[in-house]
C-alpha cells in the first residue's frame, strides 16, 4: 500500500490504478475512495502561483542544499554524531541560526534522543550519523519503526568514486541493510537532486502511518556545487486525516447504543492523532468501560488511567465486564481480540496491521480523532439526551463499582508496604504519585516499571506517559532528553532500570550535561533483569527454577555505583535506599531542575518474583585462566 501511494503522489500511476491496487490489498471501495480523495489535492500538483517564498532556486554545495531544504520544511534540530564526510552539512550550518545541532556521543543515543523529541513534539526528527556508525543507530531505530514515529536518518555515504573498492570503513548497499526497520530507504544520485530526495524522505516519514526513513547521501555529492529548487513543507505535506464513511459511523453508533455489554479498547494511534479528548467524550457519553493496550507494544496512555471508566490493559478474556457483545477498538494495534458472540469493530489509521491477525466484523480505516468525534455526533443524533443519560448511568455505574474496588485494593496494598530497605516497587509508585507534578512528562524505559505504574495517574490532566512499544533497552535517558527539548517548560523524569542504564552506558548523560537539560534521571536498581528472569524461570519450570541458579539475569557483581557515574559527567545526584528518603530526594531534584540543572536519583529497589533471592551467576575468572603471570 505504501508503494502504491508513493507511485500515485509521484505521478507514477493513475487514480484508477491506485483504486484498483488499494482494492487488491484488501481495502473496501469506500476506504479506497476516501484515501484517493485525501491524496487528490497534493498528488502531482504544483501550484501555478505558489505563496511568496514557497519555492526558490538556490545554488550551493549539496550540504548547503540539504540544510536549506530542512529549514524550508520547518526542521529546527539536527541530532548528530560527526564524521568527516558530513563536513559540508556542518559548514552550511555555521551561519544558519534557524537549525540547531544537538550532539550525542553514540549513534544509538542520538537516535533515541531524536525519537523522544519526535514522540513528545509530534514533529519529524532528523538524525545525521556516521556511515560506519549506522549499525549502532539501528539498535534504537527498532523502537521508532515499531511505534510508527516520524524520523529521518541520514548518513554521508562513501563517495561514488570509492564504491566497490572495499575501503577500511566502507561496506556496500548499506541502504538495503536498514530495509526491515524503515518505512522507506534511498540513496541520493546527484547533488542537484538532494533537496527533492530530502523532501520525499520527509514526506514518507511524516505521512501516516509514520515511521523512520533512511537516506544515504554520497559525500562527494555533499561537496559538489549545484542549483536546485527549495520548497516549503506545505507543498509536499500529505494529510492523512481520513474521515470514516458516514454510513459506517451510523452503523457503529447504533451498535454501541443497543449493546448490552460493550467495551472500548484504545491505543497509541489515538495519541498520534491527538484524539484523547474525543475518545474520552465518547466513553463518557455511553458509559463505556475502556481498556488500554497490552503490557508490551504500548508507548503512550491516551485515556486517563484515573478515570472510573478505565479498566487497565486489554486482555483476550476480560474478568470485567465479562462476556462482551460489542467491542470497539480505537487505534489500538493489539486491541483486536475476537471471541464467540462478540462483534469486533476496529478503527485504525494503519491498514497494514488492521485485521492482520484477528478477523474483524467491521474494519474502518480512519483518523481516530475524527472517527471518535463523528461517533459522538452520530450517537447524539440517534438517541435522546434522556436515553443517553440512562445508558451512561447504567453502564457507567457498573464500571465505577468495579474500578473503585481496584483502586481500594491498591490503597490497601500501599498501606501495607514496608518502610524497610530495599524499596518496594509499589512503594516507589506511591511516592512518585505524591511527589511529581501533574504536568510531568514521565519517560519510561524500565520493564519492572509495570509494577509501579498502576499506582500512578497518567493521561488527561495528569502526567503524560511516554515509553516504547518493543522495549528495546537503552532508550530512556536519551528519550527523556529529547522530550525535554520538545517541552522545555514541563518537568521531565526519565525512569530507567539498571539493565537499561548498563545497556546504553552513560552516553546520554554527556548530552544532558552539555546542553544543560534540567531533567531528573531515575535509575531503579535491583541488580537484575527482574521481569525477564520472572518470565524465563516460569517457562516450564526448567532447570534454573529447580536449581535456583540464575544463568542470565543477575546484574550484580560488580555492584555499579550509578550515582558516581553521573558525577563523572558533572550531573549531581544521590542514592536513595529507604522509602522514607524518597520525598526529600524528589524535592532536591525538583529544586535543581527549577534552577536549570539536571539531577540523578538511584533507587535501590527490591527484587521480586520467581528466583528473586538468587545472586548466583555462572562463575568465570579470566585471571584464573592464565598459565603464566607477567
Amino acid at each position: 500500500m505504501k508503494e502504491l501511494i508513493r507511485q500515485y503522489i509521484d505521478q507514477g500511476i493513475s487514480r484508477r490504478k491506485l483504486m484498483t491496487g488499494l482494492s487488491a490489498v484488501g481495502l473496501s471501495t469506500v476506504a479506497a475512495k476516501s484515501i484517493a480523495q485525501s491524496l487528490a489535492p497534493v498528488a502531482g500538483v504544483v501550484p501555478t502561483s505558489p505563496p511568496a517564498g514557497a519555492m526558490r532556486e538556490m545554488k550551493g554545495t549539496g550540504g548547503a542544499l540539504f540544510v536549506q531544504q530542512l529549514k524550508a520544511a520547518g526542521v529546527e534540530y539536527i541530532f548528530f554524531n560527526p564524521s568527516t564526510g558530513d563536513a559540508p552539512i556542518y559548514d552550511a550550518l555555521v551561519d544558519e541560526p534557524a537549525i540547531h545541532l544537538v550532539k550525542g556521543v553514540q549513534e544509538g543515543a542520538v537516535v533515541a534522543m531524536a525519537d523522544g523529541y519526535a514522540r513528545a513534539s509530534g514533529k519529524t526528527a532528523v538524525v545525521v550519523v556516521p556511515n560506519i556508525g549506522l549499525p549502532n543507530a539501528m539498535t534504537q531505530m527498532v523502537n521508532t519503526f515499531k511505534d510508527r514515529i516520524p524520523l529521518l536518518v541520514v548518513v554521508a555515504a562513501f563517495g561514488q568514486d570509492q564504491l566497490g573498492r572495499d575501503g577500511p570503513q566502507d561496506y556496500e548497499h548499506q541502504e538495503v541493510m536498514v530495509q526491515p526497520i524503515t518505512k522507506w530507504y534511498w540513496q541520493a544520485n546527484s547533488a542537484a537532486g538532494i533537496p527533492e530526495t530530502t523532501r520525499r524522505a520527509l514526506k514518507f516519514a511524516a505521512t501516516a502511518p509514520a515511521g523512520p526513513v533512511f537516506l544515504a547521501i554520497p559525500d562527494n555529492l555533499l561537496r559538489m556545487e549545484a542549483t536546485a529548487t527549495i520548497m516549503d513543507q506545505a507543498l509536499f505535506d500529505v494529510p492523512m486525516r481520513l474521515r470514516p464513511d458516514a454510513k459506517d459511523v451510523e452503523a457503529v453508533a447504533r451498535l454501541l447504543i443497543e449493546a448490552k455489554n460493550p467495551m472500548m479498547s484504545i491505543g497509541d494511534e489515538v495519541t498520534l492523532a491527538h484524539g484523547e479528548a474525543e475518545a474520552l467524550e465518547l466513553a463518557e457519553l455511553l458509559g463505556l468501560p475502556v481498556a488500554g493496550q497490552a503490557e508490551f507494544g504500548t508507548w503512550s496512555k491516551p485515556f486517563p488511567t484515573r478515570s472510573p471508566l478505565y479498566l487497565g490493559t486489554v486482555l483476550a478474556t476480560m474478568r470485567f465486564p465479562g462476556q462482551i457483545d460489542v467491542h470497539l477498538n480505537l487505534g489500538n494495534q493489539y486491541g483486536e481480540k475476537a471471541a464467540p458472540g462478540k462483534k469486533l469493530i476496529s478503527i485504525r489509521r494503519d491498514p497494514t496491521s488492521l485485521a492482520r491477525v484477528t478477523p474483524v466484523d467491521m474494519g474502518i480505516v480512519a483518523d481516530p480523532k475524527l472517527a471518535a468525534a463523528d461517533l459522538v455526533a452520530a450517537v447524539k443524533s440517534i438517541a435522546t439526551k434522556e436515553r443517553l443519560k440512562q445508558i451512561a448511568d447504567d453502564r457507567g455505574g457498573r464500571v465505577r463499582t468495579y474500578t473503585k474496588g481496584m483502586w481500594d485494593l491498591r490503597g490497601k496494598i500501599a498501606q501495607d508496604l514496608s518502610d524497610g530497605a530495599p524499596i518496594r516497587m509499589e512503594r516507589l509508585g506511591v511516592e512518585l504519585e505524591k511527589g511529581l507534578e501533574k504536568d510531568t512528562l514521565y519517560v519510561a524505559d524500565v520493564d519492572s516499571g509495570k509494577t509501579l505504574e498502576p499506582f500512578m495517574g497518567f493521561g488527561g490532566a495528569d502526567k503524560t506517559y511516554i515509553g516504547t512499544g518493543p522495549n528495546v533497552l537503552g532508550w530512556g535517558m536519551a528519550g527523556g532528553f529529547g522530550a525535554k527539548l520538545a517541552h522545555p517548560d514541563k518537568p521531565v523524569v526519565a525512569v530507567v532500570g539498571d539493565g537499561s542504564f548498563l545497556f546504553s552506558g552513560p552516553a546520554p548523560l554527556w548530552s544532558i550535561a552539555r546542553y544543560k537539560a534540567p531533567i531528573t534521571v531515575m535509575v531503579l536498581n535491583n541488580q537484575s533483569y527482574n521481569n525477564e528472569r520472572n518470565r524465563i524461570w516460569t517457562f516450564g519450570g526448567g532447570a534454573q527454577f529447580k536449581t535456583g541458579r540464575d544463568m542470565t539475569c543477575y546484574n550484580g557483581s560488580p555492584d555499579v555505583d550509578f550515582t558516581k557515574t553521573a558525577a563523572a559527567y558533572g550531573v549531581e545526584g544521590e542514592t536513595v535506599k529507604e522509602p522514607g528518603q524518597i520525598q526529600a530526594a524528589l524535592a532536591r531534584a525538583k529544586a535543581a531542575n527549577v534552577d536549570g540543572r539536571p539531577y540523578f536519583l538511584e533507587f535501590h529497589i527490591q527484587r521480586d518474583g520467581v528466583g528473586a533471592a538468587s545472586e548466583w551467576h555462572p562463575p568465570l575468572s579470566i585471571a584464573s585462566l592464565r598459565t603464566r603471570k607477567v
